[in-house]
């Protein structure tokens, strides 16, 4: 049976009981939850031991959303003993006029689309594994999210390029899991856990929703790492209404040419 790995970082803590619910999804496989969180909150902790009495809880500096404690988890410490690894995080709430693919993003939907597609039943996920389980594929997640990279964004651009050539990561696929949950092989992720990273330079410009920021830049080097590796990129949905919506605008935007 393959070993899971959950890691959960915790931002906005009044969204523990909707992680939790979901997480009751997991079956199929053993795993463990990691939780990164940036302070100490007893609260929180009473809740998380009280689903998983096992729960790990790592404190992590207030830096690089949930990218940085998810590469610190992969580069701090030995992940051998698992064969997947889920990424999960709480998300603010949206304004109304965010959308992505042709989809709503307002108030929680780009949350809900990220989870639901990976944890939205147990039947779900125990498709989501069954797709990880093939040979050749590496990560799976939202085919909503899945956005296109484009020219005019530094974090897709002239950051990218640089960052992808420092630390080896071929950048010919040319698409990433947009809100940065998935569930990966854990070998597909050796690119980013090889990667010499000084995070240190991410505290000031990590701070705020903008956009050029090495955080953002490794949300999309976390999903070109697993083609670099040799792996595919597979999807799946989060419900039929928003996968209508998502394959007409990708078809008119030549998403896949």
């Amino acid at each position: 049976m393959k070993r899971v790995l959950v890691i959960l970082h915790i931002w906005y803590k009044d969204q523990v009981d909707y992680f939790i619910s979901k997480l009751k999804n997991v079956n199929g496989c053993e795993w463990d939850l990691w939780v990164t969180i940036d302070t100490h909150d007893e609260a929180v902790e009473e809740k998380l031991r009280a689903f998983r009495s096992d729960v790990r809880i790592i404190e992590v500096t207030n830096i690089g959303y949930d990218i940085a404690p998810y590469i610190k988890v992969l580069q701090r410490n030995d992940l051998s003993g698992y064969d997947y690894i889920l990424k999960l995080h709480t998300k603010r709430e949206m304004p109304k006029h965010n959308r992505l693919n042709g989809v709503s993003l307002a108030g929680w939907r780009w949350r809900d689309h990220l989870v639901n597609s990976l944890l939205g039943s147990k039947s779900k996920f125990k498709r989501v594994l069954r797709k990880l389980n093939h040979p050749e594929v590496g990560m799976v997640c939202s085919y909503e999210m899945l956005k296109k990279l484009k020219n005019y964004l530094p974090e897709d651009s002239h950051m990218l390029k640089e960052e992808a050539e420092r630390i080896g990561c071929r950048r010919s696929y040319r698409k990433f899991c947009a809100g940065a949950m998935f569930i990966v092989k854990r070998e597909a992720q050796q690119r980013i856990i090889s990667a010499a990273i000084d995070f240190g330079t991410w505290t000031k410009e990590s701070k705020s929703h903008s956009t050029g920021t090495l955080a953002h830049v490794y949300e999309r080097l976390i999903t070109l790492a697993v083609a670099d590796a040799g792996y595919k990129i597979a999807c799946c949905t989060s419900s039929m209404k928003t996968t209508a919506q998502a394959t007409l605008y990708k078809a008119v935007h030549l998403f896949n040419r």
